[in-house]
């Protein structure tokens, strides 16, 4: 699908614009929360089929805004459940989201940039590249498509924004998706049960926080110390750990901030690094994600075994950190936390 819009596309409008623009072209003012109904709440985008809106003005509709949701080009499924999507973009790029189940309800792992210019050194999507953001329909478009996988379920969903790219670089769009995303007449889904995983871009933090403060947090941390957080995350240079850990030090937090550490086997594993962690974190309210390195073709790391990632998380509980370890699920299907990347032709792994 690379052809370019020629019309405004739904995906894109916020209910308020939508009143607008509907109001200038003559439509009554009821209008544009039924569609944000039909939309969004039952996930059909073909107003042809939309039985109480009057077929003159679904004509009229149908030819004022393009309605097509991202087109899935690939699907893949493990053993557990786990499936990946990947989604052409109308400018040839494609992205990659995630829908995995979970006891009692299921998480949508969602991009927000094609490919991501922070070049972490553990991470496959950094070793793409950066390619562009992604706007908030196209991020939406991930959610319409992940909830039409499950079929009739209207159990509990999480969101996070752990897929390709830096949202808080992306600042603007992922602000516009989440607000249709929590909007009662979007999608509807409380904000509590949304997270945004950042590497640290401290003024995203300060405007996610302010804008959305009911939003979960999870800040990618994966060294006790900045040199070496450095050495894996560029990002650090620009954006220091202590001024981070500062921040969230100073900031009445609503609710306790996700610290996500990748193990990487003899870098960042042993028993004493666990023990500066911990001082690390002394202060702030916090819950540490252990994630055991996920393999991707061309990164040099590996993943430590079982005894080296429980003689860590050992150190941490014994530190009164709550601590919880993340075998990540999908690494059959390169779905697993830091997996995620697309080849110039488009198959769901990264350019070699």
């Amino acid at each position: 699908m690379s052809e370019q819009l020629d019309k405004p596309w739904i995906l894109e409008k916020q209910l308020d614009e939508l009143k607008a623009e509907l109001a200038a072209a003559g439509f009554r003012g009821f209008v544009a929360r039924q569609i944000f109904q039909w939309v969004y709440h039952k996930n059909n985008q073909e107003p042809a089929s939309w039985s109480n809106i009057a077929k003159a003005d679904r004509e009229r509709l149908a030819a004022l805004y393009d309605w097509r949701p991202l087109p899935v080009l690939a699907r893949q499924d493990d053993e557990e459940g786990t499936r990946k999507l990947l989604f052409g973009l109308r400018d040839a790029l494609k992205v990659e989201a995630v829908l995995i189940p979970e006891k009692g309800r299921y998480t949508l792992c969602l991009s927000s940039q094609a490919g991501c210019p922070l070049g972490c050194a553990f991470c496959a999507t950094g070793a793409m590249g950066f390619r562009r953001n992604l706007t908030a329909g196209e991020i939406v478009s991930q959610v319409l498509a992940l909830k039409r996988e499950l079929g009739e379920y209207s159990g509990r969903l999480n969101l996070v924004f752990m897929g390709m790219g830096e949202p808080l670089l992306n600042y603007g769009g992922v602000a516009r998706a989440l607000r249709l995303i929590t909007e009662p007449d979007g999608l509807n889904v409380s904000p509590r049960h949304v997270t945004v995983s950042t590497a640290g871009v401290l003024d995203g933090l300060e405007r996610l926080e302010r804008d959305f403060p009911q939003v979960k947090i999870a800040l990618s941390l994966n060294a006790p110390d900045p040199a070496l957080r450095s050495e894996l995350m560029p990002v650090s240079r620009r954006e220091g750990l202590e001024g981070l850990l500062a921040h969230f030090r100073a900031r009445r937090l609503r609710q306790r901030i996700t610290f996500e550490y990748v193990l990487l086997a003899g870098v960042n594993d042993a028993p004493a690094q666990a023990r500066q962690l911990a001082r690390l974190l002394h202060g702030i309210p916090s819950k540490v994600n252990l994630i055991p390195f996920n393999p991707s073709p061309g990164l040099r790391f590996r993943r430590p075994d079982e005894a080296a990632v429980e003689a860590f998380r050992a150190v941490l509980l014994d530190k009164g950190l709550t601590v919880v370890t993340r075998w990540s699920k999908g690494r059959g299907i390169r779905s697993a936390c830091g997996q995620l990347a697309v080849r110039e032709d488009g198959q769901g792994e990264r350019k070699q």
